[in-house]
């Protein structure tokens, strides 16, 4: 897929960190795990969907709130004021016309904001997993391929970003890295118009707030993907009201298929998922037989050699 030159400009200038991050899981063509329990797998499989929950239950419980203070702050350190006066420098009081958007916009970024969490997944890792996630997500990683995750588009409603572990003193370094290519980039900025600015701008903010997280989850390196239905809801998508853990709530449904015309690229579970590893477990050759099953009901080739069991001795909860 071919981008548009403007795009790739604003994106090298607001987005360096996330742009880097797209081009190396294409260059080293990484695939992406989703760690899971065993049920929440199986349904993945067996239905062919994902489901994307809001952020307000998820289990880091300053998801997008952290992104936000990073905001507040941010914007009231010297870096923020510097990130300022250069947007102004181009286009007087757009900075505080995407304030005010922000304003009207951050309640809802935390309480209508639905995603998925997947990792990068480690060539390594193949045959054990990864411990900390392990310990803290589940007992199955379903590992997949990268194509949908790089190939999402606007059919479909749905992104995906990696998320940046920051705190308030790497934020202020970011915000000073932005100033200076927005300086450089003057001309350019100017040329494409106000408006596109701000939307740029705004779309900046969005993704801190939304993408960012506290340093202390840095090993999981997480990649979301996020959906915004008051933004824009998607007819590829399915709202189900569930019950989770004793709490009832609204999941939106992503049907895993392979339809370009949507925006689904090589999305079902045969082209997607590349190998299923079962997490430590007391009857491991049970549990790898009932997924080689699974895998062959849903027509995956060779299913036998795509399921492992992590041979890491860690006693069951």
């Amino acid at each position: 897929m071919e981008i548009d030159p403007d795009h790739l400009k604003f994106s090298q200038i607001f987005f360096a960190e996330a742009l880097e991050a797209q081009l190396s899981v294409v260059e080293k063509n990484s695939r992406f795990v989703h760690y899971t329990s065993a049920d929440t797998a199986i349904k993945i499989i067996g239905n062919s969907e994902l489901w994307l929950r809001n952020a307000a239950v998820m289990n880091d419980y300053s998801e997008i709130s952290h992104g936000l203070e990073l905001i507040r702050l941010g914007f009231a350190s010297p870096e923020g004021e510097e990130f300022n006066a250069a947007i102004d420098g181009i286009f007087p009081e757009t900075r505080m016309r995407v304030s005010e958007l922000i304003e009207g916009w951050a309640a809802d970024w935390r309480f209508e904001t639905y995603i998925s969490c997947l990792s990068l997944h480690e060539e390594h890792e193949d045959e054990l997993g990864r411990l900390s996630m392990w310990r803290a997500y589940g007992d199955v990683a379903l590992v997949v391929n990268n194509t949908p995750m790089m190939a999402v588009t606007d059919e479909l409603g749905v992104f995906s970003i990696p998320v940046m572990y920051h705190d308030l003193t790497v934020f202020r370094a970011r915000l000073r890295s932005i100033s200076e290519k927005v300086k450089k980039e003057e001309a350019f900025l100017r040329g494409a118009g106000e408006e596109n600015l701000t939307g740029y701008l705004f779309h900046f903010f969005l993704n801190v707030a939304l993408g960012t997280k506290h340093p202390g989850f840095a090993e999981e390196k997480e990649w979301r993907i996020f959906y915004r239905p008051s933004e824009r809801e998607s007819e590829a998508l399915e709202r189900r009201l569930v019950v989770i853990g004793g709490i009832p709530q609204d999941v939106w449904v992503l049907h895993l298929e392979d339809d370009p015309e949507k925006g689904l690229h090589s999305a079902d579970i045969p082209q997607l998922l590349n190998r299923v590893i079962v997490g430590p477990t007391e009857h491991p050759y049970v549990s790898v037989q009932a997924f080689r099953r699974l895998l062959e009901k849903v027509g995956v080739e060779k299913a036998d050699t795509k399921v492992t069991a992590s041979t890491i001795p860690l006693r069951s909860k």
